[in-house]
């Protein structure tokens, strides 16, 4: 053999064992047939969906939330926001930041309005301006026609629990309240 031949094997070899030791995956592991995946999705209860939704809401978002001066966790305070919204809870006309507010039951000082709100949170590095995939338990803000603004929180899937005229506290989809106002985006919840 002579030096060409015997570089041209040794490069050769390692593209020859690569390609002849690689096996397919489904020659050495089981794959689970669609069925038999579907029956164990089938299993869960409505209510372990619910949360199992919602984790991978946060998730999704990709943000740990932190809060600053609440007595209620960003999960507790959403899982209030919708029992409300289930209950038909009434008597937030025009008091979007109340509501908010009350969800988290803040320790700290309250502002007067969803845009101060929204302010002080992005002063303190708490806001998340322009960003369309909240997680779980934020505080969602728009600057509408009234100069208050207006404030929510979203609860996951897609869905914020808000104050709607007449004072309803209801759950819908939050691009809807694009709508009223322009999205200015949203905060971690920050009462210092």
């Amino acid at each position: 053999m002579n030096a060409k031949t015997l570089v041209a094997a040794a490069v050769a070899a390692p593209i020859l064992m690569t390609g002849f030791a690689a096996a397919p995956a489904s020659a050495t592991t089981p794959v689970a047939s669609t069925a038999s995946i579907a029956s164990v999705k089938a299993t869960k209860s409505p209510a372990k969906k619910r949360k199992a939704a919602k984790k991978r809401a946060s998730r999704a978002a990709g943000v740990s939330m932190r809060t600053r001066g609440t007595r209620f966790s960003p999960t507790t305070a959403a899982n209030r926001l919708e029992r409300w919204a289930k209950r038909g809870t009434r008597g937030y006309h025009n008091q979007c930041l109340r509501l908010a507010d009350n969800a988290y039951q803040p320790k700290g000082n309250r502002t007067s309005t969803a845009l101060s709100q929204w302010y002080r949170a992005k002063r303190k590095g708490y806001a998340h301006p322009g960003n369309r995939r909240p997680p779980m338990g934020a505080q969602m803000f728009w600057r509408t026609s009234n100069p208050a603004g207006h404030i929510a929180t979203y609860v996951g899937n897609g869905k914020a629990v808000t104050n709607m005229p007449g004072g309803a506290v209801k759950k819908i989809n939050w691009k809807k309240m694009n709508s009223w106002g322009k999205y200015l985006g949203w905060a971690e919840p920050y009462y210092g």
